[in-house]
């Protein structure tokens, strides 16, 4: 990466090489080079800075970086939807135009929305203009919800309709894809040169495109997902030599994705996946496993309600209300269930502090048997290997 600045007074360039961090040891080895979105992204964020330190060289451009910090991430990820979706309508003021209905309400509810920006179609001429024209009138600001209806509109923010995402175009699903499952409609219209924008009711703003949860807007900052990096990093952490790789994929893959529906419901999480199942008597307390013999009949019961006891044959809704019980979900490197709701007490603690909450607390303690995802009610998702943190998303 090459950042260039040239003007009357100054004229310089400053190279740097950018890749992801080395992972920690005992994951196996992850690639550290950046795929081809993340280095446009990159790319993108040197193009601004360069821009930026040209047109407001010397003693003024320190001023210029400190004052426009607080949207620069969203001036770069706005450029960058323009040029990889080739778009020709203003996208940073669309955002803008979100972050504005994040902050009304409507009958006391907060404002949600959806959108779908279609590169191969063109509106007519005289359509309305998308945001600032469709808009400015209140009626049509709370009319789509990005979970059953969004706006339809072409690259070049003129209106093409309004659509029923739940029948808009629902073919070709794949267990390749990465999106909170809420979010299945707009993702699923995503496709095709299509990109989805969305606002929720907590004011985060999610992108879609490929079928993907691509892009955030969560807790004041903008994030890129780079799914396949993060289920890579889960599945090597994972692996034991008696357990077939690609199941443990499957597993890793599995808890991700439920990761992300708690994450974006921010109820908060604890999954637990050991090393070794015979492990659990160190974590668990009496009772709170499967087939314990001192367990409550009522748990016997839903445990048997429970088909397989397995994550692979569990519907994905299933373990998301599972694992919003107060405990934790504890499972085996090949997905089998082994206790839920569960109350942990591991016989090695690790290192805590007094401002670490229970969840957090118990979350390293057992990732000394494995590894543990703990997602905070926040929405923060976090992966703890032999005590310590070498994720947070």
């Amino acid at each position: 990466m090459t950042l260039s600045v040239n003007s009357q007074d100054v004229d310089y360039s400053l190279s740097s090489k950018l890749e992801r961090r080395t992972p920690p040891k005992g994951v196996g080895k992850i690639s550290r080079t950046l795929d081809t979105r993340e280095h446009m992204i990159c790319r993108t964020i040197v193009e601004h800075l360069s821009e930026v330190l040209t047109q407001n060289h010397a003693a003024t451009s320190q001023f210029y970086l400190m004052s426009s910090r607080d949207d620069f991430d969203e001036q770069v990820v706005a450029q960058h939807l323009q040029n990889y979706h080739g778009l020709c309508l203003d996208v940073f003021e669309m955002l803008t135009s979100l972050h504005k209905l994040a902050e009304q309400t409507y009958e006391n509810k907060q404002l949600v929305f959806g959108c779908i920006l279609d590169t191969k179609q063109n509106a007519s001429s005289g359509s309305s203009l998308f945001p600032q024209e469709m808009f400015a009138r209140k009626r049509y600001r709370v009319l789509s919800d990005g979970f059953r209806t969004a706006y339809h509109v072409d690259s070049k923010g003129a209106l093409l309709g309004f659509i029923n995402l739940e029948k808009f175009d629902r073919s070709g699903k794949s267990l390749k894809h990465f999106y909170p499952e809420w979010a299945e409609n707009i993702a699923r219209a995503s496709r095709k040169s299509r990109c989805g924008i969305c606002l929720n009711r907590n004011g985060d703003i999610l992108v879609f495109d490929e079928a993907n949860l691509r892009l955030t807007y969560r807790f004041g900052r903008w994030q890129y997902w780079n799914h396949n990096h993060i289920v890579d990093l889960l599945k090597n952490v994972m692996r034991v030599q008696r357990v077939p790789p690609t199941l443990v994929g499957k597993v890793a893959s599995i808890i991700y994705r439920v990761a992300l529906d708690v994450a974006f419901r921010r109820t908060g999480a604890l999954f637990v996946i050991l090393r070794q199942g015979n492990d659990l008597r160190k974590i668990v307390l009496k009772g709170d496993a499967i087939n314990d013999k001192n367990r409550h009949k009522v748990d016997n019961a839903f445990d048997d309600a429970l088909p397989g006891k397995s994550i692979l044959s569990l519907p994905r809704t299933i373990l998301v209300e599972l694992s919003s019980l107060d405990g934790a979900i504890v499972l085996n490197n090949r997905g089998q269930l082994l206790a839920y709701g569960a109350v942990l007490n591991p016989r090695k603690k690790g290192k805590t502090t007094a401002t670490e909450g229970s969840r957090t607390k118990a979350a390293i303690g057992a990732s000394n048997y494995g590894i543990s995802v703990k997602i905070s009610s926040d929405g923060d998702i976090s992966v703890f290997h032999k005590s310590k943190e070498f994720l947070r998303i």
